[in-house]
C-alpha cells in the first residue's frame, strides 16, 4: 500500500527543518539572490525585455511583492519549511499586464544553489499551485497546507508521470481547480489532467508568429485572414503576435492592437 502524499510530507518538512537548524543559524544566509530566467527567443523578439513582479514569503513568513527590471533581485526567505517564489513577466508599454503571461517560479529549497534561488519556467506552475493552496489557507486542513506538501515527489510526478500533454505544457491544467480539490479531499495523481476544451473557429487578424501565455505553447506562423479551428476552454486566454493581443475563449473573442 502506498503512503498517502500528505503523510510523507510531514516527515519531509521535519527533516528539512532539522537539516537547516543543524547547520546553525549563523550558516544560513540572511538574503538570497534571485536569478530570473530568460524569455524564449521569439517572445523576446516580439515583446522585448519584460518587467517582473516578484512574490514570495520573507524570513518572518510574511507575504511580500516587488516589481523589478533586469534579471536579478535580493530577497530574504523563510527557512523553516518549503516556500514558493513566483515571478510574473509583464510589458506595460504593450498593455500586457501582470497575469496576462504565466509566471516563472521556484520552490525553496529545491531550486536554490547556495545563496542563489534559480527561478525557471518549469517551476512556475508548481509555485503557482503553492500560492493557490496558501490563498485558501482558511479552508485548508492543517495537514494539507503547502508547507507540508511533498514538493519533491509532486515535481517528479508532474514532470515524469503526468499525461503527455500536461508534461509538454503544465499550464494546460486548471491549477485553481486542482488546488480546490486538493484542499477538499487531498492530492491524488488523477487530478493532473488537462482542462476540458472545445474546438472553436477563429479568424486570424494579423500575420504571425503567434504564441500563447505559456512559454511552452508552440510558435504558430498563422497568416492574416486564415480561419482555424483550435481547442479552447471557457476561461479567457491570450494569443500574441507582432501586431497585438487576441483574447479568446470558447465563448468570446477580442482583438487589441499594440499601441
Amino acid at each position: 500500500m502506498k503512503t498517502p502524499l500528505f503523510y510523507i510530507v510531514v516527515l519531509s518538512g521535519l527533516s528539512l527543518s532539522f537539516s537547516l537548524s543543524a547547520c546553525g543559524p549563523s550558516l544560513l544566509p540572511e538574503y538570497y539572490q534571485v536569478q530570473l530566467p530568460p524569455l524564449p527567443l521569439t517572445r523576446m523578439e516580439v515583446l522585448g525585455q519584460p518587467r517582473w513582479r516578484l512574490e514570495w514569503y520573507d524570513s518572518s513568513g510574511k507575504f511580500q511583492q516587488k516589481e523589478i527590471s533586469g534579471n536579478t533581485a535580493e530577497i530574504s526567505i523563510l527557512h523553516e519549511w518549503p516556500s514558493a517564489v513566483v515571478a510574473w513577466p509583464y510589458w506595460p508599454e504593450k498593455r500586457l499586464a501582470i497575469g496576462h503571461f504565466y509566471p516563472a517560479g521556484a520552490i525553496f529549497p529545491l531550486d536554490n544553489r547556495g545563496e542563489t534561488i534559480i527561478l525557471n519556467w518549469r517551476a512556475g506552475p508548481e509555485a503557482y499551485f503553492y500560492r493557490e493552496l496558501d490563498n485558501n489557507r482558511g479552508q485548508n486542513p492543517s495537514n494539507r497546507l503547502p508547507e507540508y506538501f511533498d514538493w519533491k515527489r509532486f515535481r517528479s510526478l508532474l514532470r515524469e508521470e503526468a499525461p503527455e500533454d500536461l508534461r509538454a505544457d503544465p499550464w494546460l491544467a486548471d491549477w485553481k481547480t486542482i488546488a480546490e480539490s486538493t484542499i477538499r479531499s487531498g492530492f491524488r495523481s488523477s487530478l493532473l489532467r488537462t482542462e476540458n476544451r472545445i474546438n472553436t473557429e477563429i479568424n486570424i487578424p494579423y500575420d504571425g508568429p503567434w504564441f500563447g501565455a505559456s512559454v511552452f505553447s508552440p510558435i504558430r506562423l498563422w497568416e492574416e485572414g486564415e480561419i482555424l479551428v483550435i481547442p479552447l476552454s471557457s476561461r479567457p486566454e491570450i494569443l500574441v503576435c507582432p501586431g497585438g493581443i487576441l483574447t479568446i475563449s470558447a465563448l468570446n473573442r477580442l482583438w487589441m492592437p499594440f499601441p
